[in-house]
């Protein structure tokens, strides 16, 4: 490990980085390799890492996800001083903290305000340096009398609080996180949300390790997803995002257009749905062609083309206020059987989460079975949410069974793109996602 002039952009940088550990079948294995006078191997090699390189410049909050098993941890130990990689190298600028388990670093035998102490110590503070932060971190952890106790006694979400408390009032350079959000009630991830965003606002260095795609692309802008000890992809969270979806919920590769299926004949375009017939005339319909868009599924049907209408009218959506009816119009063109087909749509905000979701499983709206060579026009007609001003985006997907069970035919990411825009002031407050409407609210005083 180096590390950079101070001068530079980059905050740390993995050239090429490999993990390896000898695996044996028994103890006495281990013995007879140590003893054997020709070094004989009686090991096989696992490597937990394989040849993994990226780069994040100072300021950046880097996400990293993957399966258990995947070699989140150990890139993280690495970064952090604890592990040594077998070949490779890295390089990192500026002062580390990490928090890769509840309580490291800590002195079980201490109590909690003598670990703070301690701790701080480590990282290079004085003693005046830590009493200057000392009612911020115990105000932070709020573990009350608990602070004058010996860790050991603690529980995990203590140790958690107590931890976290100190690694983001030390003033990192750059926080390293592991998976430690997944512990502790829901005030407290909350505080340690807002502390995130504090640091991250403040230009610091942020790597977190989590299963939560959510705590990911609010807090990452970009993302390394590892897949057994190598990189699957690196990039812009939302989009690393999407083909985890994929990959994690159905084992489904995300593609950047649809796979090749075969071209159904052209049968009169038909709705098959069991609601009321679309009020503008099918054949008018003016489409937007979504065939080279991120996507995955089986393919056994593909939606080739979607439109937005403002419902029982021939006026495409652009721009909406919320409260509206709008209807969705999907193409599909059928390959295999479909007995119990769904058509889902996902609206999702900027950052990528998903705001709410509707499909005809949950609403028991029931569509007539496809078959193959089939092409149907689906109709969805929803009311928009009352939300924020902002851009958003609707994933479309259509699958078979039901909403426990079925098979993702087809999941396209951002088919459509939608502009909220209303000028009443409580669409644009910026701590609102979800306005009310005028009717949904009161307000009055009693005198008492």
């Amino acid at each position: 490990m180096t590390t950079f002039p101070k001068h530079t952009k980059t905050a740390i940088k993995v050239d090429s980085i490999s993990k390896m550990y000898p695996l044996y079948k028994s103890s006495r294995d281990r013995m007879k390799e140590a003893l054997h006078p020709m070094r004989k191997n009686y090991h096989t090699d696992f490597y937990a890492l394989r040849n993994v390189s990226f780069e994040i410049e100072k300021g950046e909050s880097l996400g990293i996800i993957g399966q258990n098993g995947s070699g989140k941890s150990t890139l993280l130990k690495i970064l952090s001083r604890v592990l040594t990689p077998t070949s490779g190298n890295f390089e990192i600028n500026g002062r580390v903290i990490s928090l890769l388990e509840l309580g490291s670093g800590f002195n079980p035998e201490l109590t909690g305000l003598e670990n703070i102490y301690f701790y701080g110590t480590i990282l290079g503070f004085n003693k005046k340096k830590i009493e200057s932060k000392l009612d911020d971190i115990l105000a932070f952890a709020d573990i009350g009398q608990f602070v004058y106790q010996p860790l050991k006694t603690y529980s995990s979400g203590m140790r958690s609080r107590l931890g976290f408390a100190v690694a983001s009032h030390v003033d990192p350079d750059i926080l390293i996180l592991d998976e430690v959000l997944a512990v502790g009630d829901m005030r407290f991830k909350q505080k340690c949300y807002r502390a995130m965003d504090s640091l991250i606002n403040q230009k610091r260095t942020v790597v977190l390790v989590s299963h939560d795609t959510g705590s990911i692309t609010n807090f990452c802008n970009k993302t390394l997803w590892l897949n057994e000890g190598q990189i699957q992809d690196f990039g812009p969270s939302n989009e690393i995002g999407k083909k985890y979806v994929g990959f994690m919920t159905y084992g489904l590769e995300t593609k950047p257009k649809n796979k090749e299926v075969a071209k159904a004949k052209e049968p009169d375009i038909v709705l098959k749905s069991k609601s009321d017939a679309a009020k503008i005339a099918l054949n008018d319909i003016k489409w937007s062609d979504v065939g080279n868009l991120e996507s995955f599924g089986e393919y056994g049907a593909v939606i080739e083309k979607v439109a937005l209408y403002f419902k029982d009218s021939d006026k495409r959506v652009d721009v909406v206020e919320g409260g509206e009816w709008l209807t969705l119009y999907a193409q599909i063109s059928v390959k295999d059987n479909l007995v119990s087909p769904g058509l889902g749509i996902q609206i999702k905000e900027k950052r990528g989460n998903s705001l709410f979701t509707v499909n005809n499983y949950l609403y028991n709206k029931e569509l007539s079975s496809l078959k193959g060579g089939d092409t149907v026009i689906i109709q969805t007609d929803i009311k928009f949410p009352l939300i924020m001003v902002g851009k958003y985006t609707m994933n479309i997907a259509l699958s078979d069974g039901d909403q426990q069970n079925h098979i993702q035919h087809h999941w396209i990411h951002d088919a459509i793109v939608i502009t909220v825009n209303n000028q009443d002031q409580k669409y644009k407050r910026g701590a609102n996602i979800i306005v009310l409407d005028n009717a949904d609210y009161n307000v009055q005083m009693h005198n008492i």
